[in-house]
């Protein structure tokens, strides 16, 4: 083919590489106001409202053995609804999510669920122990924790660069485990209603960061607002070359859309081509994978759960020093994490996160078995809590971090909206079921055999993952959408052509 003739797409791919991407970031980050600091800034604001959403999932681990200490008529039943109430509610959380974010805009909706954060957390710590107030304050909570799971790193994904969007994409699930550790560490010295109240401090100072905040450059375009669009990018990307090239092909890709299709013409034709359905099928068995690993189980039940791993050496001291000493243990596996996704990419670390996970578990239902039926006497600490200690440490560096790592990344721009809440709705459905379900399931077929069952899951689940999981590390949104859309054995002119 002529070069003169090589489409505008395929000259602007050709001068995108790693290594300028590498030297704009290095000259960014030595910029005393440079875009990777405005990025770091701003995604520091999701991270605070990521504080509040893991603060929901961790909250009921302290809220619940209190209640039963200063009420008689909780059962099993209740307990596991005031477990449970915050994941039910994040499948309506997902519904409201996907519409607002592309009706109202990523900083906006925001801003609102920052709000309704704040007065869930308000109802929970001024419910004097009325149980209908509890259960409205987890509802609302839980709603905005779900509202969060598709916007936050929809948002985070279309603000970072390529290289680092990896970086801040995991510390959002690093939030999760943060916000997980403070609802524990709280609720260990002081009353629920005061944990509580210090839990709604988080999503204030996010909402008042993201306030700071432009719009994203990608919404922006999608509006046909150019003018604001670029603006925008620059602020958070600023003007090297290689984020030229980004703008440039982001421009390009949105100029090419059918304008005289109207809004339900074009997400019919939308959600019909491959580069929705095919990352949406992903998404969806990547997030159920991760509710299947029960870490979400281990939040919500912690000292019943380390209750029954240390038998008859329980008490409650021992119990909330092993609960915290798990968070912490959370927070330092996904901090590592959000390291090795940098060097190793997201496709190794979930496979190796998989195997392990599925590993742990049914090595810890074994030990719990025989226990169980005599030919271990006395249950070890260093064994059990060890073999838990471990599940949790690899379970957080890959299977419990990646999906709402990869959740911003995916889905193209068009689609993000839609893809991102179905995704995210169905591992809601998949929390609530597992949270709810996890009380009777300790009763049916005890501890050994609730982890049996998830280790299993977690197999299946990774060899899934082993076939159709791509890898999406420095790649920009639009590399990631043209996979999908050709496949990765596709011509790049051809590519090109195609567009």
């Amino acid at each position: 083919m002529d070069p003169n003739s090589v489409p505008e797409l395929e000259q602007i791919n050709k001068k995108s590489t790693n290594k300028d991407v590498n030297t704009n970031i290095d000259e960014q980050k030595n910029s005393s106001h440079s875009p990777f600091r405005r990025q770091a800034f701003i995604s520091f604001g999701v991270f605070m409202l990521t504080l509040g959403a893991g603060a929901t999932s961790g909250i009921s681990a302290i809220l619940i053995p209190q209640l039963q200490k200063s009420r008689n008529d909780l059962t099993t039943e209740m307990v596991s609804w005031v477990a449970a109430t915050s994941s039910l509610a994040l499948f309506f959380g997902n519904l409201i999510s996907g519409y607002l974010m592309e009706v109202l805009g990523r900083r906006l909706s925001q801003l609102l669920l920052a709000t309704c954060f704040i007065i869930g957390w308000l109802v929970i710590g001024c419910s004097n122990d009325l149980l209908s107030l509890i259960l409205l304050g987890r509802f609302i909570t839980g709603l905005c924790q779900g509202w969060l799971g598709p916007l936050g790193p929809v948002f985070v994904g279309e603000i970072t660069s390529p290289v680092y969007r990896g970086l801040f994409l995991a510390a959002l699930s690093l939030g999760i485990a943060v916000g997980i550790f403070f609802a524990h560490f709280f609720g260990t010295f002081l009353h629920w209603t005061l944990a509580s109240m210090l839990c709604g401090i988080f999503p204030l100072v996010g909402g008042i960061i993201v306030y700071k905040a432009p719009e994203s450059p990608a919404w922006l375009a999608s509006r046909n607002r150019i003018d604001e669009c670029i603006i925008s990018f620059y602020w958070y990307r600023g003007k090297t070359p290689s984020m030229q090239i980004e703008l440039e092909k982001m421009l390009l890709d949105l100029n090419n859309k059918n304008k005289s299709e109207n809004k339900m013409q074009a997400l019919t034709e939308n959600i019909k081509k491959p580069e929705f359905y095919k990352p949406l099928l992903i998404m969806i068995v990547f997030f159920v994978i991760c509710q299947l690993t029960g870490v979400n189980v281990i939040s919500a039940y912690t000292t019943d759960m380390m209750e029954q791993l240390m038998g008859e050496n329980a008490n409650s001291s021992y119990t909330y020093a092993a609960m915290l000493s798990i968070d912490v243990l959370r927070c330092v596996a996904l901090g590592v994490a959000c390291v090795l996704l940098r060097r190793l990419g997201r496709r190794p670390m979930a496979l190796f996160s998989g195997v392990l996970t599925s590993l742990s578990l049914m090595s810890l239902a074994l030990y719990l078995y025989l226990y169980k039926i005599g030919v271990i006497q006395n249950l070890s600490l260093f064994v059990s809590l060890g073999l838990m200690a471990f599940y949790i440490a690899v379970s957080n560096m890959g299977v419990a971090l990646l999906p709402w790592n990869m959740v911003g990344e995916l889905f193209a721009v068009k689609t993000k909206g839609l893809g991102s809440g179905v995704s995210v709705m169905m591992t809601s459905i998949a929390f609530f079921t597992v949270v709810k379900s996890a009380p009777a399931m300790f009763e049916s077929i005890g501890h050994h055999g609730t982890y049996l069952f998830y280790g299993l899951a977690t197999a299946c689940g990774t060899l899934y993952l082993y076939f159709y999981l791509p890898e999406t590390k420095n790649k920009t949104l639009l590399q990631i959408e043209e996979y999908f859309r050709h496949g990765k054995k596709t011509d790049r002119k051809e590519v090109c052509n195609n567009i």
